[in-house]
């Protein structure tokens, strides 16, 4: 056969600094190589830690905050320390997916509601580009044209039958129209963020009328925030230390200066604009007050017990990386 030229691909096959290894194995590294304290009697323990969680998951995932320079980790640290902050950001992904629920159904209401109301209850009417805004004469035009295409074309794959959703199939069966307030079920919260996107400004302000505070525009970005935090949850990707480029930004808000977040020399505000923090800001307006609080206790009780568990994060350190201000539970004021 003939040899790969690529030279990246002869450095796949070349690089060997990974080999395979063994739980046994994996236990002298991190021992002996990593000084992660493990007593002979733990063994068996840090052993079902591993098959239960995966190397990677656990230990690739969450070494950072107690790793040293030299790529040790601190002294004292135990295999419990890493498991208490994994087992910290399982909370926190189950309390922002919980959360971004609650908004996810209400903007799809909202967002059915107000759509029908302008559009009618004919499935023509949102499987129609004519349907949505392509803002005609602008710079945009040509990308939000695609855009809606795209769109369309993943409601003509949903409603149409036959359909996996019952409820989409009874409705074919029963009336022959899949009416968006029943299609919106289907949809994941991407599809509901774009579709929001692209639509007319009269239903886009509709809905947004609905958030004090919040305009069309920053409805665009909360949602797209919040889609891509709820993403990371449903995958069970690591979620503490989140972000966003900058593009992604969320607008500021009144509460940005209220908690006091302080600012660059260039007057942008340091937290609360691309990292978990500014999802919670986006809760914060999107959430009734009572779900808010719910959400900030849960937090704040993850947090409590994450500082009981090890004492090898100081609180200000993994606010930090959360992007949380130390004065972050002043949001419900």
């Amino acid at each position: 056969s003939t040899p790969i030229k690529s030279s990246a691909a002869s450095d796949v096959y070349k690089r060997q600094d990974k080999p395979f290894k063994t739980y046994e194995e994996l236990v002298v590294k991190l021992r002996d190589e990593k000084k992660l304290v493990i007593a002979e009697e733990d063994e068996a323990k840090v052993i079902a830690l591993l098959k239960k969680y995966s190397y990677f998951s656990m230990i690739l995932g969450y070494k950072a905050l107690f790793k040293q320079a030299d790529g040790t980790y601190m002294p004292d640290t135990r295999i419990d320390d890493i498991l208490a902050l994994y087992k910290f950001d399982d909370t926190l992904r189950d309390e922002f997916f919980h959360a971004i629920q609650i908004v996810e159904k209400n903007i799809k209401s909202l967002l059915s509601y107000s759509f029908v109301a302008l559009c009618g209850d004919d499935q023509a009417a949102y499987l129609s580009p004519a349907s949505y805004d392509e803002k005609p004469g602008t710079k945009n035009e040509g990308k939000r044209k695609a855009e809606i295409r795209k769109l369309v074309s993943t409601l003509f794959s949903i409603v149409i039958p036959p359909s996996d959703h019952k409820y989409i199939q009874h409705q074919w069966d029963k009336h022959g129209n899949v009416p968006l307030w029943v299609a919106v079920k289907a949809l994941t919260l991407g599809n509901v963020s774009k579709m929001y996107s692209l639509c007319k400004s009269s239903v886009q302000s509709n809905v947004a009328k609905e958030f004090p505070g919040v305009s069309t525009e920053d409805l665009i970005g909360m949602l797209d925030m919040l889609t891509r935090v709820r993403n990371v949850c449903a995958h069970s990707e690591r979620l503490y230390d989140f972000s966003v480029i900058d593009k992604r930004a969320i607008p500021n808000f009144p509460i940005h200066a209220t908690i006091g977040i302080s600012k660059t020399k260039a007057g942008l505000y340091k937290q609360g604009k691309t990292d978990l923090f500014a999802a919670l800001i986006c809760l914060k307006y999107l959430l009734d007050a009572k779900d808010f609080a719910c959400t900030c206790t849960n937090i704040s009780s993850a947090l409590a017990c994450l500082c009981n568990e090890t004492k090898q994060i100081p609180p200000n350190k993994i606010l930090s990386c959360m992007g949380f201000p130390m004065n972050w539970i002043d949001i419900l004021n």
